[in-house]
């Protein structure tokens, strides 16, 4: 037993000499990139160009004084091999873990971004976590923004999804996981959010998004439509709502939202989506005085305003033949037993009827006295 328990450690030991050392490095030898953008050049031989913000080491940050961040940038025939080259223009190793956003330019969706969003799945260091957007004019002017308000270490782009910082219906939120998902899974359309830049370059907006549909085409949703689809998404709990009923008109802040739906299709030639909403808040703003006495009837003016919103949102996402939603992919979940589920939704979904039920409770008029 010695002897075979011998022979067993040499074998081991001569195994070692042929293992690689580590890779690792120190964390001084790394600069982390906290951004990426990637905008489409129109130049055939170097159609993409990929730039990265780097966050400038400090030793305090609250004694940290000057720059916050560098950029690199590189035009290239693919982004793996613009990615090469930059590693050339810095003393220190290239870490993308802590690359939370994602930033695509306005013509590269125009073109193709299945290519590119190809090479951001395959690449095991940039995390499926970090969020995603589109640039408007161009993704490299929207990462290099530094607005007054961000800090080192901490972007403004990320607070922006996070929800640790602004919370508002109006913003969109999607991860690059959700977004690979939704791109290869049938029945449902991925949306992105929008981040423009004001004339000065100091200020970024998002209230807008851009839902895309197969074969490289995508829609545009206005501010009204992107915060229907997250308030019908169960993405948000709290927004507002401006109602305009017989001679009265009020904001109506909404700290309640419970959307359920199902898709009767006993009828074939009438299909139907039946939606209920149940939505509930107090009166924020009135330009009339209001008496808590009639708060059934400010409710039941909320409840008309909201249907005719989801209705108007739904109808236009039918006529443009998309789905942020996903209703197809809930058919299909709900019909495992048929056979061929997408093209019978494909044809169905053009001819569904919206039914809305919309229970909105106002709950008072506010604090006024």
């Amino acid at each position: 037993m010695k002897k075979h328990f011998a022979k067993i450690a040499v074998v081991l030991v001569l195994m070692t000499s042929f293992f690689s050392g580590c890779s690792f490095k120190d964390i001084d030898k790394r600069i982390f990139v906290q951004g990426i953008a990637i905008d489409y050049t129109e130049d055939k031989e170097k159609p993409y160009r990929i730039t990265l913000k780097l966050a400038v080491p400090t030793g305090s940050l609250k004694e940290s004084q000057g720059a916050k961040y560098s950029y690199l940038s590189r035009e290239d025939s693919s982004l793996a091999g613009a990615i090469r080259i930059l590693k050339t223009h810095t003393d220190k190793e290239l870490d993308f873990g802590h690359s939370r956003i994602i930033i695509f330019g306005e013509k590269l969706i125009d073109h193709n971004i299945n290519e590119v969003t190809d090479f951001l799945f395959r690449r095991r260091d940039i995390q499926m976590i970090a969020w995603v957007a589109v640039g408007d004019p161009s993704a490299e002017e929207v990462l290099k923004v530094e607005t007054p308000s961000e800090m080192a270490a901490s972007p403004t782009l990320t607070n922006l999804f996070s929800q640790n910082g602004v919370e508002s219906a109006y913003i969109v939120s999607t991860f690059l996981f959700d977004l690979r998902r939704k791109t290869f899974e049938p029945g449902i359309d991925p949306i992105l959010p929008i981040i423009r830049v004001n004339k000065e370059k100091n200020k970024i907006m998002v209230n807008q998004s851009v839902v895309f549909k197969k074969h490289n085409e995508h829609v545009h949703l206005s501010s009204k439509f992107t915060k229907s689809y997250n308030v019908l998404s169960n993405d948000i709990n709290k927004y507002d709502l401006r109602v305009k009923g017989e001679d009265h008109q009020f904001i109506f802040s909404v700290d309640s939202v419970d959307v359920k739906y199902k898709i009767d299709t006993s009828s074939l030639e009438q299909p139907i989506i039946k939606m209920k909403i149940q939505i509930a808040g107090i009166i924020e703003e009135s330009f009339k005085d209001l008496s808590p006495k009639e708060l059934d009837k400010y409710s039941k003016f909320a409840s008309n305003t909201a249907k005719e919103n989801v209705h108007e949102f739904l109808t236009a996402m039918q006529k443009e033949n998309i789905d942020p939603l996903g209703f197809g992919l809930r058919y299909r979940a709900t019909r495992l037993a048929q056979q061929d589920t997408l093209s019978q939704w494909e044809n169905i979904y053009p001819n569904v009827k919206f039914e809305i039920h919309v229970d909105a409770k106002v709950k008072s008029t506010g604090t006024i006295e």
